[in-house]
């Protein structure tokens, strides 16, 4: 039998799905032969990988930023919504003591619609946390107190409130404002009498 026809045998057979015994087993050669990858552009691409993701992240964290400052600054602008809203309760009812106080006949009238109108805005104070600083006949406190001046007295002990011209506050242990009042001094000593 010529080579030729032993071949096409062959491949009638391996087509029919006969194998001969003799014939010896040989494999097609494979598509998926592994390649040996070249390191350099190995690591070229991994460091692409790696430059995308950190440009990814830190945009991202940009935006977190960005994001961030923006709801920073609308909380800040809009700190005081519910401070100004509770206290526009008491502009109303300002208002209308002084609608009030036009059409008064007696003063009464008048000062009952500033009574209101002054327990309104306590009321609004406590609310807030906002109280005032008891001053008067209190020790002199820097901290809490501002001195207009000293005043001599042969009734207070020197260093003690004797008068608040202006009401101090606080909010929480915050001082606000604080109270503007007049400290005693000791008095001068009595001059000494002249001898005859």
């Amino acid at each position: 039998m010529s080579r030729k026809k032993k071949h096409e045998e062959h491949d009638e057979n391996v087509t029919a799905g006969v194998v001969d015994e003799e014939s010896p087993n040989i494999e097609a050669p494979s598509d998926e032969t592994p390649v040996e990858e070249d390191p350099l552009a190995k690591a070229q691409r991994d460091a692409e990988e790696w430059k995308d993701k950190y440009l990814r992240a830190k945009a991202e964290q940009s935006n977190a930023l960005r994001r961030a400052d923006n709801e920073r600054t609308e909380a800040i602008r809009f700190a005081n919504v519910k401070i100004l809203r509770d206290l526009l309760e008491v502009a109303d009812d300002f208002e209308r003591a002084m609608e009030a106080a036009r059409d008064a006949e007696s003063v009464e009238g008048v000062i009952g619609g500033l009574g209101m109108v002054q327990d309104k805005l306590s009321k609004f104070l406590r609310d807030h946390d906002v109280e005032t600083i008891e001053a008067q006949g209190a020790p002199f406190d820097p901290s809490e107190h501002e001195a207009l001046l000293q005043q001599p007295s042969a009734d207070h002990e020197p260093g003690t409130v004797i008068q608040q011209v202006q009401r101090g506050y606080k909010l929480r242990d915050r001082v606000l404002r604080p109270a503007k009042v007049i400290v005693a001094s000791a008095p001068p000593d009595p001059a000494p009498e002249a001898e005859e």
